[in-house]
């Protein structure tokens, strides 16, 4: 049996255009930069006990009392799981509320 793909069949060099990549804007903002500031955002929101059982980020259950750190949306998360998220997106893993506006 072989299985069927559904990319089409076309050669790296078709779907790939150097001359672009080369002449993209050399000022384009780092990602990384604003995810530092995102970061320690995170440790100014407010400490909310979670409503639900588990962060949705990592899966794994609040211990009882413990506390996460609730996003403006009001959804909870564990404060490294959501540290860590915010280093690659700009909001919330459950309803994608806008927490921090693109620079």
């Amino acid at each position: 049996m072989t299985a069927i793909s559904s990319r089409p069949n076309c050669p790296i060099e078709m779907s790939f255009d150097l001359d672009e990549a080369l002449t993209l804007p050399q000022d384009i903002p780092s990602r990384r930069s604003s995810a530092v500031s995102n970061s320690s955002a995170v440790v100014s929101m407010s400490t909310a006990v979670a409503p639900v059982n588990a962060c949705s980020v990592c899966m794994e259950g609040f211990e009882p009392g413990e506390g996460g750190k609730q996003v403006p949306c009001g959804h909870v998360y564990h404060e490294a799981c959501i540290s860590e998220w915010f280093v690659h997106h700009n909001s919330c893993p459950n309803c994608r509320y806008k927490i921090f506006q693109e620079n």
